[in-house]
């Protein structure tokens, strides 16, 4: 609930329009599905501009901000009500796993408590914001994922957070095209610490290249570390996973695993709940998600993002199936001045690990050297839907932009 007298002092310069009412049941940015009751909050953002939809909101009974920046005032407004819960409030960034680290944080943390977490990708400058307004009594713990394109913008994700526990699952590729290298990559990660106190903790990868930049920043900020990893020491390890069946393969899980229980034990979560929380845990969509046809073929779609790091795991996960594995792989974006070389170390990594049939789609995929190269979707799926056989392994994966699960669904079924 908002009043109307805390929204005009959070928001100064701005007033309400619409319904009379003084109190609000919620805040909302999309017409589609605003309540009655609710205030509209109209944001502009690359592809859309909320005030085009000020009668729409009103015509359905809520109530309008009036406001010169929609952004900064839903920010604002989150800010404030975040500030209203002292409960553990959990931020989790990274290059890689992030999405899966925080919900596979949030299904361990449910087993004893409600627990609030992103939906999705609602992870940026208003996804997250709008997560944080999602807050209720109720609640007694959030999870919330902090995702960036360039420096600075986990800062202000952070200020708005104000995690009590930080989260950097690693350090990857991701972004070079905004951020040119690695090192500025693990500044941006960093960022998150700014805003928490002596008394918070800092969660990072003893086994990512950066650890000892990410330490000294946490060490900075004078917070408790808690490290995970598999090669060097750290305090949370493997052996915390015995008796756990993941529900989902790969290195790269094991790591969003240790990583998600090391939050969960700085919050004194019993064992048992780590491990039906693990076992509970399913992706978001497009992220392994495992499709089995009844020919025997099983398509692994992994189609929400990619970058070299993500496109690595996943080439090893196919690696190690049996029966024929054909990888179907799309652009990588956003790595600037490395895209072309990345593309062309996963289509050698792809035959190094012994991947039978290497597919591409797009241009900057071509560089992949692969057995089959496709400029569009439509051509891919009709010599997919004429090579596939039965009991065959299939992964597609590429980043968003490709939009790769229209081929998932175009050959999900026999």
């Amino acid at each position: 609930m908002f009043t109307l007298k805390e929204i005009l002092k959070v928001v100064g310069g701005s007033r309400v329009t619409g319904s009379a009412s003084r109190l609000f049941t919620g805040i909302s940015i999309d017409t589609r599905t605003i309540q009655p009751g609710e205030l509209f909050i109209p944001v502009k953002g690359k592809r859309f501009d909320g005030q085009k939809f000020i009668s729409i909101a009103l015509a359905k009974g809520a109530a309008v901000l009036e406001v010169k920046d929609g952004l900064k005032a839903l920010q604002a407004l989150a800010a404030y009500h975040r500030g209203k819960f002292k409960i553990p409030v959990i931020g989790v960034t990274g290059s890689v796993g992030k999405t899966t680290t925080k919900d596979m944080l949030a299904a361990i943390l449910a087993q004893e408590m409600p627990t609030l977490k992103n939906e999705e990708n609602f992870n940026n400058e208003i996804g997250a914001p709008l997560t944080l307004l999602r807050l209720r009594k109720k609640h007694k713990v959030a999870v919330v994922e902090m995702a960036m394109q360039g420096l600075g913008e986990i800062a202000a994700l952070a200020e708005i957070v104000r995690p009590t526990i930080s989260v950097v699952t690693n350090i990857g590729e991701a972004h070079l095209e905004f951020l040119k290298t690695k090192k500025n990559v693990a500044r941006a990660k960093s960022e998150i610490f700014q805003y928490q106190t002596q008394k918070d903790f800092a969660v990072i990868n003893a086994d990512d290249e950066y650890f000892e930049k990410l330490r000294s920043d946490v060490k900075c900020q004078r917070l408790n570390i808690v490290t995970f990893g598999i090669i060097e020491k750290a305090k949370v390890t493997p052996g915390e996973l015995k008796g756990i069946k993941l529900p989902i393969g790969g290195e790269h899980n094991i790591y969003n695993a240790l990583a998600a229980i090391a939050a969960a034990k700085i919050l004194k979560i019993k064992k048992k709940s780590i491990k039906q929380g693990l076992e509970m845990f399913r992706p978001s969509s497009n992220r392994y998600d495992v499709i089995n046809r009844q020919d025997g073929v099983k398509i692994i779609n992994d189609t929400y993002n990619a970058n070299p790091q993500s496109m690595t795991a996943m080439l090893k996960v196919l690696a190690w199936l049996s029966g024929r594995k054909i990888a179907v792989l799309g652009d990588m974006y956003e790595l600037g001045q490395r895209a072309k070389p990345a593309h062309r170390q996963i289509g050698k990594l792809a035959r190094k690990l012994g991947i039978d049939l290497l597919i591409s789609i797009g241009k900057l995929a071509k560089d992949m050297k692969a057995d089959f190269h496709f400029a569009g979707k439509t051509a891919a799926i009709n010599k997919l839907k004429k090579i596939i056989h039965p009991g065959d392994r299939i992964l597609v994966k590429a980043s968003h932009g490709l939009h790769l699960e229209e081929v998932v669904e175009a050959i999900r079924t026999i």
